[in-house]
């Protein structure tokens, strides 16, 4: 688990613990349910190489133009269904039928791999609400999408980008 991950999952659950009293016992994680985007709380992080933003001012930005088309693919999918024994379905507004998939939860942590992660994609919840951990190489993978021939080849911005890291957040709507 990277750094980040563990960062702000521990952010989480000092949030958790801090709303429902020290003294009280957490209950136990429990995926299975309907979880709904929380447009709010998706996020995008990049850390820039200074020596390389120097040489490359109007790729800078670029990144900071485009950093909203890049959280709005992270608002994707709208609703995630989590049902038993380990199966879960990704809703997408512009697909009609659901993306499949599985998962493996370890307490608070999970991993779902379907046809859009194949190598899996990681998560934490606090029962009230998951989140998806978007890494470095998913969210170039996005960005190259929206490179045209006028902009900066991507090995420029695999120069220029240190850390890419992002967060897709849920809340519980119902439970199955």
């Amino acid at each position: 688990m990277s750094n980040f991950k563990a960062t702000y999952l521990l952010l989480a659950i000092a949030t958790l613990l801090l709303s429902t009293g020290c003294n009280k016992d957490l209950n136990p994680i429990v995926l299975n349910g309907e979880w709904d985007l929380d447009t709010a709380n998706v996020k995008v992080w990049i850390v820039y190489s200074p020596l390389v933003a120097e040489s490359y001012p109007e790729t800078v930005k670029f990144l900071g133009k485009n950093l909203n088309k890049i959280r709005g693919e992270l608002r994707k999918p709208q609703k995630i269904v989590f049902k038993r024994p380990n199966t879960c379905e990704f809703y997408y507004n512009e697909v009609p039928l659901p993306v499949k998939g599985s998962f493996i939860q370890n307490s608070a942590y999970f991993t779902i791999n379907n046809a859009m992660f194949p190598s899996g994609l990681d998560g934490a919840s606090d029962n009230i609400r998951i989140d998806l951990y978007y890494e470095y190489d998913y969210l170039m993978d996005i960005l190259k999408r929206f490179l045209t021939d006028e902009d900066d080849p991507p090995e420029v911005y695999e120069r220029l980008i240190e850390k890419f890291e992002g967060v897709g957040s849920y809340k519980k709507s119902r439970t199955l």
